[in-house]
């Protein structure tokens, strides 16, 4: 794997551990609130925050297996494919159900990573 593709990869794990502690950490925070465009109060709520944090294991699971790709998998480029091509399509429904500044936020540096994958190796 080249080392472009390898620091784009390094990108979005680093972003979904900031999801990760956004979500499951700081779930009332104001950056929370500003990030998500959900009022504190909102966050607050038992139901959202028990689902934010669910959500945020979630992205912190797609983080860890994009670190364990890029130093311990024994077939990387396949390992890291799928966690790219899912994190890709849970971008594209997100931008579509939710706010379209997704697919560029959270889609954008996996689309690249995806990319660079398939053209360098």
């Amino acid at each position: 794997m080249s080392l472009i593709t390898s620091l784009l990869i390094g990108i979005v794990a680093l972003e979904h551990l900031y999801i990760l502690y956004l979500e499951t950490i700081a779930t009332s925070s104001e950056k929370t609130s500003k990030t998500f465009g959900v009022s504190t109060q909102q966050l607050k709520e038992p139901t959202i925050n028990v689902l934010l944090k669910n959500q945020g294991v979630y992205n912190g699971m797609l983080a860890l297996g994009l670190l364990y790709t890029l130093f311990f998998a024994s077939a990387p480029i396949e390992m890291a494919a799928v966690l790219l091509s899912i994190i890709v399509v849970v971008a594209l429904y997100g931008g579509f159900t939710s706010s379209k500044s997704i697919i560029l936020k959270q889609g954008g540096p996996a689309i690249l990573a995806l990319l660079s994958l398939i053209l360098f190796k």
